[in-house]
């Protein structure tokens, strides 16, 4: 098992190896970059969120998958107390490389990276609870997140952030979902509006399906653009641990320990074990943390993985 999940993770980092091939071409340069990611974020991922939610469940079965995205802030969760309680005895370049190294524990690669691992093992309904789960995660980043970036609490800007494309397609399905719960199918199965309906469905669910390859893209885009300096220090090693064995093990405990279904554990574990958050180097800009720092641990941390997912998810699974 651990050879077959090598061999697919090695499938999804050659889709990264494309992003990078593309930016040696110059096919992409970094706003070729940027306006790439604007897409996905803006267009395609909302698709392909919506697409699968309305078409994978039900109101009440996602009512009943709530376990989803409280399991994936549960994960965010575990990775913040690490972080904090190591960042308190830990000794750091700078408070800057601090608060750095808190949200490197605190927040990992949540969706893009786990996505096409979720779509090989699980198919199409995998991808809509890993959607769902994102919901947890999009708010661990805004709070615990920026917690662990800042050193400070929350304000009303942080909560504005959530109002995103993709949180706004989920808001939409969940409305679509409910309307169909309380009225039911308001037209019949051969008319016109049906037809009409099910063809935008249609539409959105192709948009979304160019999610995955073209993130990866994006990702491997950007990794052209990380440096990794100062490769020795033992606070990347200290990271490469805590983020990628003792995070994972104490967040995988818990979800065997709490009664998730068999599908949401799955997905879960899957997140649960992903590196560092390829946006974790923007956001440490945004908010005055040691970025250069960030840049080295999301490649360190990626280049490991390739290892450590392959172990988690052939002794796990």
């Amino acid at each position: 098992l651990m050879t077959t999940v090598f061999i697919r993770l090695l499938a999804v980092f050659a889709m990264m190896g494309m992003g990078i091939v593309a930016r040696r071409r110059a096919f992409l340069d970094s706003a070729g970059t940027r306006q790439l990611s604007l897409i996905v974020t803006n267009i395609l991922y909302p698709a392909l969120i919506y697409a699968s939610l309305v078409r994978s469940f039900t109101f009440g079965e996602l009512l009943a998958n709530w376990s989803l995205p409280a399991g994936s802030l549960l994960i965010m969760g575990c990775g913040f107390a690490v972080g904090t309680l190591i960042s308190a005895k830990g000794r750091f370049r700078s408070d800057k490389q601090k608060r750095a190294f808190r949200f490197q524990c605190t927040i990992n690669n949540y969706v893009f990276l786990p996505m096409p691992l979720v779509m090989m093992f699980m198919g199409n309904e995998g991808v809509a609870l890993l959607v769902f789960s994102t919901v947890g995660s999009e708010l661990a980043v805004w709070t615990l997140g920026v917690i662990a970036l800042t050193g400070h609490g929350v304000s009303v800007n942080t909560f504005r952030r959530l109002l995103s494309a993709p949180m706004v397609a989920i808001a939409a399905a969940v409305v679509t979902l409910l309307l169909g719960h309380l009225v039911g199918d308001p037209f019949p199965a051969a008319s016109f509006p049906h037809h009409l309906w099910d063809a935008l469905l249609s539409v959105l669910d192709i948009f979304g399906k160019g999610t995955i390859p073209l993130a990866m893209m994006v990702a491997g885009s950007r990794m052209t653009e990380l440096k990794a300096t100062h490769l020795l220090q033992p606070v990347h090693a200290a990271l490469l641990f805590l983020r990628l064995i003792a995070i994972p093990a104490l967040a995988v405990i818990l979800l065997y320990a709490l009664p998730f279904s068999p599908a949401a554990r799955e997905v879960l574990i899957i997140v649960a074990v992903m590196p560092s958050a390829i946006a974790s180097v923007m956001l440490s800009e945004i908010y005055h943390a040691d970025s250069e720092f960030a840049a080295t641990a999301v490649l360190l941390t990626h280049v490991a993985s390739l290892i450590t997912i392959p172990f988690w998810l052939a002794v796990i699974t």
